[in-house]
């Protein structure tokens, strides 16, 4: 049987928080610089499991996870921070190729950053 225990807290520092989840360290790294560019305090993960942890530990404002890693972590990683943590709002990174289901704003990689910064000025206004 399949069970998960989440304690879901605010972040208790404060300020805009965001996570960047993705396998390509060079990718990750341009968009959290954009990002604490933007006044938020970023974290990162290496992949999706590690994301959730992140997520439900931290509470950040915004996720940006890659849809596309090993398997289907991706996109269960994807769900499961929707259905567990619903005060992140999550951007989904995916391939050229992939269209978006319309739940979560899909932005494709390499991120257009003019792109993520319209995403971003909707999901917190």
């Amino acid at each position: 049987m399949f069970s998960i225990d989440a304690k879901i807290e605010p972040p208790s520092h404060g300020g805009r928080r965001a996570l960047v989840s993705d396998e390509d360290a060079d990718h990750r790294d341009a968009l959290s610089r954009h990002l604490a560019g933007r006044g938020f305090h970023v974290s990162h993960a290496n992949g999706a499991l590690d994301a959730l942890a992140i997520i439900g530990a931290e509470a950040p404002n915004v996720a940006l996870l890659h849809s596309e890693e090993t398997g289907d972590d991706g996109d269960r990683a994807v769900a499961l921070a929707a259905m567990l943590y619903p005060q992140t709002r999550i951007i989904v990174m995916a391939a050229a190729g992939t269209a978006g289901d319309g739940v979560f704003p899909v932005l494709r990689r390499p991120v257009d950053l003019a792109l993520l910064d319209r995403c971003l000025d909707e999901l917190t206004a």
